[in-house]
């Protein structure tokens, strides 16, 4: 289930922080249950695509040690267990939030149709990462029922693409993964791709932070320098396997901490 892969759904807790209500405990229990639920639903897409890859599994130098691909765990085992958590995380979102069973529903879909179809295909394979973060963006706002801003849709939409172009790039060099589209890639499109995606993103995030007001031009050199010490680890490091090993560099913890306090002051700092 890829535990150490649910730190994307952190992207649900955006709304409520961007929405003025950080400090409301009941959305926060509702954005906490959403945040639950997609890490059991992510997890079983991972289990799903596991059953899936199995035979290709075995042939990587790593991934052959994968339960289902070695043998530990049987492919029928693990197809129920995968059917079950759905079934448990449908059920229980339908009491929480109707709307969010919807977009869960939208999630599992897209995610199988990928599995067993679209990631042969490059560029869609991307495009259907980034949205999948879109999806845990909008429920974030969903289930706190606040209306989903088309900054945020579109800011974590190109943030995927820096974080995918990232991962294609290290799977190129690396020869790393035996992912069918990577035949349709080359390094130097996957770095212009990545540098675009990287313009954009910090285009698209100064000129919200404008629209807001002029107390977030304070966060603008923290989001600058965050984006710009990743893609300085991609390319230096070819830093771009896992997106969640940035957790482990300092310099880019400390940014982190200053952007997210320096956005607090100034949202909160304008909503008084």
């Amino acid at each position: 289930m890829r535990p150490h892969q649910w730190y994307k759904n952190l992207v649900i807790f955006v709304a409520i922080i961007f929405s003025f209500n950080l400090f409301s405990m009941e959305m926060w229990l509702h954005s906490l249950i959403a945040f639950a639920m997609f890490c059991l639903i992510s997890g079983s897409m991972y289990i799903i695509n596991d059953i899936k890859d199995a035979e290709k599994d075995l042939l990587h130098p790593t991934k052959r040690f994968r339960p289902i691909a070695s043998g530990t765990l049987s492919s029928r085992t693990a197809l129920l267990v995968s059917i079950l958590l759905l079934s448990v995380t449908l059920s229980t979102s339908f009491f929480v939030n109707r709307s969010l069973v919807y977009i869960e529903l939208l999630y599992i879909i897209i995610n199988l149709v990928y599995t067993y179809y679209l990631k042969y295909f490059a560029l869609i394979d991307v495009i259907i990462v980034a949205v999948g973060f879109v999806l845990r963006a909008i429920v974030g706002s969903v289930v706190i029922n606040v209306p989903v801003s088309p900054w945020l849709v579109l800011c974590v939409f190109l943030m995927a693409f820096v974080l995918a172009f990232g991962k294609r790039r290290h799977e190129l060099l690396t020869a790393s993964s035996s992912r069918d589209c990577l035949s349709q890639y080359t390094v130097k499109m996957i770095e212009e791709l990545l540098n675009i995606s990287v313009s954009m993103l910090l285009m698209s995030y100064a000129l919200y932070s404008f629209s807001v007001h002029i107390f977030m031009m304070i966060t603008l050199p923290f989001a600058f320098y965050g984006v710009f010490r990743f893609v300085q680890l991609v390319y230096l490091k070819n830093f771009g396997d896992e997106a969640e090993l940035i957790l482990k560099d300092r310099t880019s913890l400390a940014n982190l901490a200053l952007w997210t306090i320096s956005v607090i002051v100034a949202l909160y700092k304008v909503n008084t």
